[in-house]
């Protein structure tokens, strides 16, 4: 059975308080088989609020690794591979890749 390990949901806002996106962070211990060799389901998104239409890209930035599909990432629409090397690389990989494409689409933060 899964465990939660950490669950963060917060909306994200520049300095000037517009909304950029909500960030989404989910980690789940589970029994390590084929599909989780290391034990752990994750699931951590980034997705950027379009103010003109009022919608939210969930394709932004998420890095996950769900039904036996491998550590992969999703950086503005593609698919990219990710080497996972443990949970705190993980975290520390996601916001070092959302800090970089905030700036590159304007913000900073």
């Amino acid at each position: 059975m899964a465990e939660l390990e950490l669950h963060v949901k917060r909306a994200i806002y520049t300095k000037e308080g517009k909304l950029i996106g909500i960030l989404e962070i989910k980690i789940w211990r589970v029994p390590k088989d084929r599909c989780y060799p290391e034990g752990y389901k994750y699931s951590l998104v980034f997705a950027r609020y379009d103010e003109e239409s009022g919608a939210y890209d969930n394709e932004f930035l998420r890095y996950d690794n769900h039904r036996c599909e491998g550590h992969h990432k999703h950086v503005r629409g593609k698919r990219l591979p990710y080497r996972f090397r443990g949970v705190d690389e993980l975290l520390d990989d996601f916001e070092a890749e959302l800090r970089k494409l905030l700036e590159e689409v304007g913000y900073e933060g």
